[in-house]
């Protein structure tokens, strides 16, 4: 039907995929389908296919043939199949018992006894081996140090190796700021519109929705990162009166970090409940509203476009 090079489009391959499930559900196999490429019910060739012609197109105008075209007969009502098929299961059955009377099935290869033997010494030594992950951790580090000590010159005394610098832990305050900035980011109006717009019509977001969304989630971050600043200054002269709403937000998480023991993950999600949980009416409307004219519809250039 078609060349082993060939390359088909997305749609191109649904229309296919379509036409032959449609095919195979009214009793056609692959051999009758190919037969039916080539020929008409009467025994008529049909025309090899062009060099222009797509595959689907090819299978439509091949295939027209063999409806029934009788007055009393349905639409989808096609020709007897010209070679009858089976269905997997009936050909597994059929195979499984030819097989097993010309004696040509799939069978277990016979061991030697010298395989056989070999067979359980390496058994018996992978099962002396198998040992508990401590144990074998412990065995690695006596034969590393075993190395490292027949390295050393004789009568020389052992280096002495510095101990490592204290590791850099993440701070609470370090975490407040990272879960302020995801947060305020999550929040954006021009985010929270795309994304609830795509949960209502249930699909994927478009090349040039998911540019828009890009660029939004670019801006959120933006927005975050000067929030933090301005948190930071606010800290510093006890004035919260010029802040921004992210910058609200960011400092509300300042506000509530505390030294527990938390992993990062679980003190991340306490630090967002407890904040959205102590925040205002007014700054939550101001910060999750979308105006209407906060984020203009996704074009095909994938940019914002510029207002009126």
């Amino acid at each position: 039907m078609g060349w082993v090079t060939e390359t088909l489009t997305r749609d191109e391959r649904e229309d296919v995929e379509r036409q032959l499930e449609f095919w195979y559900s009214s009793g056609y196999c692959p051999d009758a389908l190919l037969i039916a490429l080539s020929t008409l019910p009467d025994g008529t060739r049909q025309r090899p296919r062009q060099s222009g012609e797509r595959p689907g197109g090819f299978l439509r105008s091949r295939l027209e043939g063999w409806f029934n075209d009788a007055a009393q007969a349905a639409m989808t009502e096609v020709h007897e199949p010209p070679r009858r098929g089976q269905s997997f299961e009936a050909w597994f059955e059929n195979n499984r018992r030819q097989a097993a009377a010309e004696g040509t099935g799939r069978r277990r290869p016979r061991v030697t006894e010298a395989g056989q033997r070999a067979r359980d010494e390496a058994r018996t030594f992978a099962a002396s081996r198998r040992k508990d992950p401590l144990a074998r951790l412990r065995e690695s580090e006596q034969r590393r140090a075993a190395a490292l000590d027949s390295l050393r010159v004789e009568g020389a005394a052992a280096p002495v190796i510095p101990a490592s610098p204290q590791e850099t832990r993440s701070t609470p305050r370090m975490v407040a700021s990272f879960a302020a900035r995801q947060s305020v980011a999550a929040r954006s109006p021009q985010v929270v519109r795309i994304v609830q717009r795509l949960r209502e019509e249930k699909r994927g977001p478009s090349p040039a929705e998911l540019a828009v969304l890009r660029n939004a989630v670019r801006d959120a971050h933006h927005n975050a990162g000067l929030g933090t600043l301005e948190a930071a200054s606010a800290q510093v002269g006890d004035d919260t009166s010029a802040l921004t709403p992210e910058g609200l937000r960011v400092l509300s998480f300042l506000d509530h970090a505390d030294e527990s023991k938390l992993p990062v993950e679980a003190m991340i999600r306490l630090l967002t409940l407890t904040v959205d949980e102590t925040a205002t009416p007014d700054t939550t409307t101001r910060e999750t509203a979308v105006p209407e004219t906060a984020a203009p519809e996704p074009n095909p250039s994938g940019t914002d476009a510029a207002p009126d």
